[in-house]
């Protein structure tokens, strides 16, 4: 006789519901191999007589769950090689929560011949038990797949074998990232057996009852689960007829400002280290996004989908040396070859157009650096840091000349700021978070000017500029004091 393992499924509980098929490959079985004994068909089936070889052993012996099912599987693998069919059960069924299945699929199925046999599953006892209809949605995750699977709220949840209190606090804690505390959850038990049970409960209280290997976690869907699908469906009403007025009548011009308004209120959090306030200015950014977005769909331009998948595929095409076969060892070689990917993306016929390509938008200070760093990687640029100092020398004579005739002042403070852009590039200072700094910095110390006149109860609006200048100069001088400290 040939080698063939047969994968049996259980079903979720006695033997009421294993298949009649099931039950006759296992009585004319000289003996059935299991994973685990502690289930009420295996008890029912060994009170029957019939021979059965658990591997419960191994979960004691091994490290890890991955350990214990890789070393089922070679084990299955030496009953094979004795030439002869192998009879394996597994709970519930075979295809649904058994990774030792899908490690048979990946390591016997090219020697041997594997039959799976279909069986009832736990997910067919809740479906009866909660009386819904998969169609409706239904997402079964693992315990430990909650936290990256990105949970939306509009499905069913099921979540098995949660088979004790640790494992039910870590699923409440990833569940309470997205859910709301007090949403329902139900705890079912043992579905199909005598024992059969299934508790209601608030979320925040999940962890405060038993569990074992035959407990699910279940949540019907919940409109409240924070996700990006919710933000969507509050910015589709906001526009809809029955939302607010004001969104009703934004479009993409009259939300420019807006946006711009956003990102800088993002840099200012940024600059100021305030986290608490990072997190809500990059919510205010990411409304942005969707607003654009909803404004697009709704004109059938283009759907949220399209916006994921281009930025998506964008990260994929220009980091060769992440997903791709290229290498680049150093942040230097990684801007390489995003401009090179970058370039190829956008050659057109017009090079002079595909060359200076950065939004016009931009604040003047980054729009110059970005505009010297681009004629610079083809060589038009200083040797060393003498050449830019120069330059800002002969751009601050220019200007002393056009004011003294009159003529070419804004031209010539134009150039004396793009040379000294230049020159901050050769220091690797960055031009516009240099002057941002010192902004912040003279109305830190301004206001510390008026703060000191106060003290000394003056009316700073009433002082003389030499008056203001005294306290300027106590300002600089107590900020000093406070650096040296």
């Amino acid at each position: 006789m040939s080698s063939c393992l047969h994968v049996i499924g259980l079903g979720p509980a006695g033997l009421e519901q294993l298949t009649l098929g099931n039950y006759r490959r296992i009585c004319g079985a000289k003996k059935i191999f299991v994973r685990t004994s502690q289930h009420p068909c295996i008890q029912e089936l060994v009170a029957e007589g019939v021979l059965v070889e658990s591997f419960d052993e191994i979960y004691a012996t091994e490290p890890s769950f991955e350990a214990v099912y890789e070393r089922i599987t070679e084990l299955l693998r030496m009953e094979l090689q004795k030439g002869t069919e192998v009879i394996y059960a597994v709970p519930g069924h075979p295809m649904v929560a058994e990774k030792t299945v899908q490690l048979i699929g990946e390591k016997l199925a090219k020697d041997y011949e594997i039959v799976i046999h279909s069986a009832v599953s736990f997910v067919d006892e809740i479906f009866r038990v909660l009386k819904f209809d998969p169609i409706d949605g239904v997402l079964i995750r693992n315990y430990d797949g909650l936290r990256d699977v990105g949970l939306t709220g509009q499905e069913w949840l099921i979540i098995p074998q949660v088979y004790n209190k640790l494992i039910a606090s870590e699923v409440k804690l990833d569940l309470m990232t997205s859910y709301p505390d007090d949403a329902w959850v139900y705890v079912a038990q043992a579905l199909g057996t005598p024992l059969e049970r299934v508790d209601k409960l608030p979320l925040y209280e999940m962890d405060h009852g038993t569990y074992d290997h035959l407990t699910t976690i279940v949540l019907p869907p919940n409109s409240e689960v924070i996700s990006f699908s919710k933000l969507t469906k509050v910015m589709a009403t906001l526009r809809s007829k029955e939302g607010c007025a004001w969104d009703r009548e934004q479009t993409h011009d009259t939300l420019k400002s807006c946006l711009i308004e956003e990102s800088y209120e993002v840099i200012d959090a940024i600059e100021k280290e305030d986290m608490y306030n990072l997190c809500e200015e990059l919510g205010d950014l990411l409304l942005q996004v969707v607003f654009h977005t909803q404004l697009a769909s709704e004109a059938s331009e283009f759907e949220l989908q399209d916006v994921l998948n281009g930025i998506i595929q964008k990260m994929i095409r220009r980091h060769p040396h992440v997903f791709g076969k290229e290498k680049a060892e150093t942040a230097d070689d990684v801007i390489l070859t995003w401009d090179r990917i970058k370039k190829e993306e956008k050659a057109s016929g017009n090079e002079k157009v595909a060359f200076f390509h950065d939004p016009l938008g931009l604040p003047a200070l980054m729009l110059a650096t970005s505009t010297q760093r681009r004629v610079a990687k083809i060589g038009f640029d200083w040797s060393d840091i003498e050449g830019p100092w120069e330059k800002v020398q002969e751009e601050l004579q220019e200007l002393k000349n056009a004011l003294a005739d009159g003529i070419g002042i804004r031209e010539e403070l134009g150039d004396l700021m793009f040379a000294l852009v230049n020159l901050s590039r050769f220091l690797k200072l960055d031009a516009e978070e240099v002057l941002r700094d010192t902004i912040h910095k003279f109305q830190n110390r301004f206001l510390k000017m008026v703060d000191l006149s106060q003290e000394e109860g003056l009316d700073f609006h009433k002082l003389s500029l030499d008056e203001m200048d005294v306290y300027w100069e106590k300002a600089k001088s107590q900020e000093k004091s406070s650096k040296l400290m």
